[in-house]
């Protein structure tokens, strides 16, 4: 019990939303190269990004590789900060985007990423998922999260999401990019005028901002889940796994979610009711 305890405050501070990265847009750019290809991330409070790896899946890899220790970012206090492709990118990256600069990114091999693939940042300790773009597993062509020479971009007030969750993110259709951007023997429009990276905002208020709810039992030992909230309007729950995985997606019925598919174990539970989200832990013994 005392195992289960310690892990549930490890969990406490790897899901807090007060000092959170979040993945905020990915770009897979149209120069020769497929340059620049950006990964954004935001540091939601004071960040200490010791804490943080970045990985990627490619094609239809199911195994997320290519680490990269998000370390020499250093602490970051909300500001946007950059992973970019080595070999030139940077350079690239910054003529593109103006907010990009040595000072505020990494260049990295492990954003050598085309629109099929994902991206996600983990706790290192843990290796619980703090946020991700993408289905774990899954090869992206023909999806309709598919990103090829085109981007993606968190919508505002959304994240970070413990497995991907398509509704948070605008995709701009595949090929967007392929007549942008000044790197182009026939320069087109600078990509930030399209992308318009280092805008996100994230609203505090977005999160565990449904009145009144109540998530009980927890711990819980038989396979009801029941959730009650002031407006009692219609909800529906995404529960992840700690590896990010999500394990359930439901509606609520009668204020009640059949969880007898899962194991004993630490899981999160995301909440949604007229718009607004909550997140909880739950334990299930």
């Amino acid at each position: 019990m005392k195992k289960l305890y310690t892990l549930l405050l490890s969990l406490g501070a790897t899901f807090s939303f007060a000092q959170t990265p979040v993945l905020t847009a990915v770009v897979d750019g149209p120069c020769t190269g497929g340059y620049p290809k950006v990964c954004e991330i935001y540091a939601n409070g004071t960040v200490d990004f010791t804490a943080f790896t970045l990985q990627n899946q490619t094609n239809a890899s199911t195994t997320w590789g290519a680490n990269l220790d998000l370390t020499p970012l250093g602490t970051r206090t909300n500001e946007f900060v950059y992973v970019v492709l080595t070999g030139g990118n940077l350079s690239i990256a910054t003529n593109e985007f103006p907010g990009i600069t040595a000072a505020n990114s990494i260049e990295n091999g492990v954003v050598n990423l085309n629109g099929d693939d994902r991206l996600r940042i983990i706790n290192t300790a843990t290796t619980a998922v703090i946020d991700q773009f993408g289905v774990s597993d899954v090869d992206g062509t023909g999806t309709s999260w598919e990103w090829l020479d085109t981007y993606a971009k968190r919508n505002n007030g959304t994240g970070p999401d413990a497995g991907f969750v398509e509704a948070n993110w605008t995709i701009a259709p595949i090929n967007t990019l392929d007549t942008a951007g000044t790197c182009l023997a026939s320069p087109g429009p600078q990509l930030q005028t399209i992308v318009q990276l280092g805008n996100f905002t994230l609203s505090s208020s977005s999160f565990n901002a449904i009145e009144g709810l109540t998530m009980y039992p927890n711990p819980l030992k038989g396979n009801t889940l029941y959730l009650t909230s002031t407006a009692n309007a219609d909800m529906s729950v995404q529960i992840f796994d700690v590896l990010g995985k999500e394990v359930v997606n439901s509606n609520v019925i009668n204020n009640t979610v059949n969880v007898s598919s899962l194991n004993s174990g630490v899981y999160i539970v995301k909440v949604t009711e007229e718009g607004k989200t909550a997140t909880r832990k739950l334990v299930i013994q």
